[in-house]
């Protein structure tokens, strides 16, 4: 990280890439404004929001970013600003983002199967709807301390509603649970090599 810095520093180059106003991208074809929907792990919850994966990765890609994401969120849960999905899809449709990448979240475990189902395909629906030549890509749940098993579910659905859509699906695996460096003390968040981890994957 030191030495990309650098390197950048050294071209010119600012080491975060301008991200444009919301309602008012100017992508191009080198600099593609994405606009990532998630929870804790993306939002960096720990880390600062540099640090976080949507944020090192737009470095590499050369992405306008917006991230979206509020920590304690999912399609039906509502975490930070008591917020679920529903806002975030709203502001990704107000930045009229090229690329949406959409996480299925730990944050939805323990409600009921069918109605977070349904709270992904109305997402996906009202995405397709209001951009219609948007991107969409649907990603796996990541969790320190919630298990495959559990996730499976959660997983499944999206994946189903996101490729139904015409979409595509990337499935991260855990890259940092239960490794040491990688996990916060408390088993479930994602240190800042934890974060770079996540980045290299995606």
């Amino acid at each position: 990280a030191a030495a990309l810095a650098a390197t950048l520093a050294l071209c010119g180059c600012s080491v975060m890439p301008e991200v444009a106003a919301a309602g008012d991208p100017t992508p191009t074809a080198d600099h593609p404004h994405i606009a990532v929907i998630g929870d804790s792990i993306e939002s960096g919850l720990g880390v600062e929001p540099s640090e976080a994966w949507p944020a090192l990765v737009a470095v590499d890609l050369r992405w306008e970013l917006d991230n979206l994401s509020v920590a304690g969120s999912g399609f039906v849960t509502r975490g930070d600003r008591y917020e679920d999905y529903t806002t975030q899809i709203e502001r990704a449709i107000a930045a009229k983002a090229q690329i949406v990448l959409i996480g299925a979240s730990d944050n939805d475990l323990g409600q009921d199967i069918a109605e977070v189902s349904a709270a992904m395909t109305a997402a996906v629906g009202r995405l397709k709807t209001a951009l219609p030549g948007v991107q969409l890509v649907g990603l796996s749940a990541l969790s320190g301390a919630a298990g495959d098993d559990q996730l499976a579910p959660l997983d499944s659905a999206l994946e189903s509603v996101v490729t139904e859509a015409g979409g595509e699906w990337l499935s991260l695996g855990q890259p940092y649970r239960g490794v040491d460096g990688r996990v916060q003390e408390d088993g479930e968040y994602p240190t800042v090599a934890g974060q770079q981890a996540i980045a290299s994957v995606v």
